[in-house]
């Protein structure tokens, strides 16, 4: 009996820690885009925006409210977590049951891009991504690399690199948005 019981508990030991050891799926793109990467950066850039100089070539530390220092820092650090999980997944999916991307409907049946306004579909972006995920994974740790940044500035209030990595977001949104989605341009209003 007690061997029986022995044997239970190690067996049940090793159920539970497979069960634990599996990775919860890597979110979408989509939800990544659109629940953390566009969120973080506008908090960045709201929070920066109303701390230039006068001049309006740098930031003034003063500007930066204490509760605003650790906003900038979560962002950062949310920014850069998102990004590092989306570089070391082994596959990325653009969308899940369900969901859509920006402009999607835009694009047409055939995903093609057309005029600069047009986004492409997510089966489209997805194909892109798979083609290349050398270079989707470089573009994350890029923008990995912004959000740390970020956070580091944050914690020693640090203008100087606060400044140029807010200044540079942009950029480094584009430097993927554009190999992969064409562009991130909303299509027009339709009248």
């Amino acid at each position: 009996m007690l061997k029986t019981f022995a044997v239970a508990a190690v067996v049940a030991g090793l159920l539970l820690a497979a069960g634990c050891s599996r990775k919860p799926p890597t979110p979408t793109i989509n939800a990544s885009m659109t629940q953390v990467m566009s969120t973080q950066a506008q908090t960045i850039w709201d929070i920066t925006s109303g701390a230039f100089n006068a001049k309006g070539d740098g930031l003034v530390a003063s500007k930066i409210a204490p509760g605003d220092w650790i906003a900038l820092g979560e962002a950062g650090r949310k920014l850069r977590d998102r990004s590092l999980l989306l570089a070391a997944a082994p596959h990325v999916v653009v969308v899940g049951p369900g969901e859509t991307i920006m402009g999607e409907d835009a694009s047409g049946a055939s995903g093609k891009l057309g005029h600069d306004w047009d986004a492409a579909s997510a089966k489209l972006v997805q194909a892109r991504i798979d083609a290349n995920p050398a270079l989707f994974a470089r573009r994350m740790r890029i923008l990995a690399k912004t959000g740390d940044t970020v956070l580091k500035a944050s914690q020693t209030h640090d203008v100087g690199p606060l400044y140029e990595a807010s200044a540079g977001l942009d950029e480094v949104c584009d430097g993927c948005h554009k190999p992969f989605w064409g562009t991130d341009d909303p299509p027009p209003f339709p009248h």
